[in-house]
């Protein structure tokens, strides 16, 4: 019996290495299948032109296959709950403007909030600009306010839905510039420059990325000074309206996503935005890079949260 013992305990013991070296790889292994990278919005959109411009070098430093899905509505909400909702396995993440994060929670009931997910990394940030159509009428801020004033009510803007900063922004230039314009919600910016082109709208503010794409008319910026990347753009500060905002990209995963996988994913996060076809990329896109590492970006989060709520509450836009 004794002899029976210790030649089980031999044997167990030549197994351990063998079990251990099976073992290890399946952790190393990271991604063994697809990773998809959920857009809240529209193919075409602001959200979704950066996405798949860092896509190819975000898959390489990543060592597997990335595909982007579309899940637009809800001003990004849809596709943002789905996210949420997904196994936190790092298989299904997500790159998301301000508004599904930081904003929308504050303003109607969801299955999920900004700390449904942990931040893998900041990716971009620039301020909004007011863009019209290529052959718009309007050839600056003045002449907006102009024809608003002309016509209360009349002039049509687009946003990619309630309580977005393209909605938001818009809100607070009306306010500050003492005019009534009509707000015309969209399920994404690929949309709302459908309504540029057709002539449905005549005025949208969003990331500046879509005035090279569609080669739109660009009003007015949301800064205080101009910015080298948008210096042929004026201010709104220069119009006469002091106003600044803008719209943040960051990449999430579902919370609970362990600790190796959300570290490899922030070094290919850091390596795609080092890579010179991407910062070449953007910099065509107007998109300028703003990478923040995970401890970064979670801080960075949590304070647009909190100072966006307020935002959102003098607006009139928050949920009682």
């Amino acid at each position: 019996m004794l002899r029976l013992k210790r030649l089980t305990r031999i044997a167990l013991s030549a197994l351990a290495p063998v079990l251990i070296a099976t073992a290890a790889p399946a952790q190393a292994a990271y991604p063994e299948r697809p990773v998809t990278v959920i857009v809240a919005w529209t193919a075409g959109g602001a959200t979704d032109l950066l996405t798949r411009g860092i896509q190819d070098a975000f898959q390489k430093a990543l060592g597997g296959q990335v595909v982007v899905k579309n899940v637009p509505g809800a001003a990004g909400t849809l596709g943002t709950a789905e996210a949420a909702r997904s196994a936190p396995d790092g298989y299904t993440i997500l790159v998301s403007p301000i508004g599904p994060i930081t904003l929308q929670p504050h303003r109607m009931k969801l299955d999920y909030s900004y700390d449904s997910f942990e931040t893998v990394c900041k990716l971009v940030d620039s301020p909004v600009v007011l863009m019209a159509a290529p052959n718009s009428k309007y050839k600056n801020v003045a002449e907006v306010v102009a024809a608003a004033k002309a016509a209360p009510g009349k002039v049509p803007y687009g946003s990619t839905g309630p309580g977005t900063i393209p909605h938001v922004s818009m809100i607070a230039f009306a306010k500050a510039a003492g005019i009534d314009i009509k707000h015309v919600p969209y399920k994404g910016s690929a949309d709302v420059v459908q309504g540029l082109l057709t002539n449905t709208v005549d005025l949208f503010t969003d990331q500046p990325n879509l005035v090279p794409q569609y080669n739109l008319t660009a009003l007015g910026i949301f800064a205080s000074n101009r910015i080298p990347t948008y210096k042929d753009i004026p201010t709104l500060k220069e119009a006469g309206y002091d106003l600044q905002f803008s719209i943040w990209n960051s990449m999430f995963a579902p919370k609970g996503t362990p600790e190796p996988i959300m570290a490899k994913l922030e070094a290919a996060c850091r390596t795609a935005l080092a890579d010179q076809g991407v910062i070449e990329n953007l910099g065509r896109q107007r998109q300028p890079i703003d990478f923040l590492d995970r401890k970064a970006a979670s801080a960075f989060i949590a304070a647009e949260f909190k100072k966006n709520g307020e935002l959102l509450s003098e607006a009139g836009l928050k949920v009682k």
